[in-house]
């Protein structure tokens, strides 16, 4: 009776401890990058306005928490004029992952993705979970 106790109570504990850290793991920020390049024409202000009215249209279906931002290299050895990082930053992965899969199905967001498909092109994208050192 004992021996099951014990099996029990470190059981518990062991589930107790992983659904902990996952927990955590979820609460972890994520951010996400996509190597760009501008078509030919294209202007730095017109994909600025395009990513504002995507932000817009999160915004407008309720997606909570997302930020994004434009890098646009003052100098750099290995890119060519015209390329930038299109990055979204959120709260969680799973968050992250949701807007992802709203980027690319949803029908709220079907204007800015055609624009951009008409604005540029992303030869690379990667998503990161995010410590946050202080």
């Amino acid at each position: 009776m004992r021996r099951k106790l014990l099996c029990i109570v470190i059981s518990m504990s062991v589930g107790l401890f992983s659904l902990s850290f996952a927990s955590l793991s979820a609460q972890a920020g994520a951010r996400d990058f996509f190597k760009c390049k501008l078509n030919e024409g294209v202007k730095k202000e017109a994909m600025e306005k395009l990513a504002a009215d995507f932000m817009a249209v999160i915004s407008k279906e309720g997606m909570k928490g997302h930020k994004m931002e434009l890098l646009w290299p003052f100098y750099s050895q290995d890119i060519s004029r015209g390329t930038f990082f299109w990055t979204t930053s959120a709260p969680s992965v799973a968050k992250a992952a949701a807007l992802e899969e709203f980027w690319g199905n949803s029908d709220a967001n079907k204007d800015v993705r055609e624009r951009f498909g008409k604005m540029a092109s992303c030869d690379s994208g990667s998503v990161y979970e995010v410590s946050d050192i202080k």
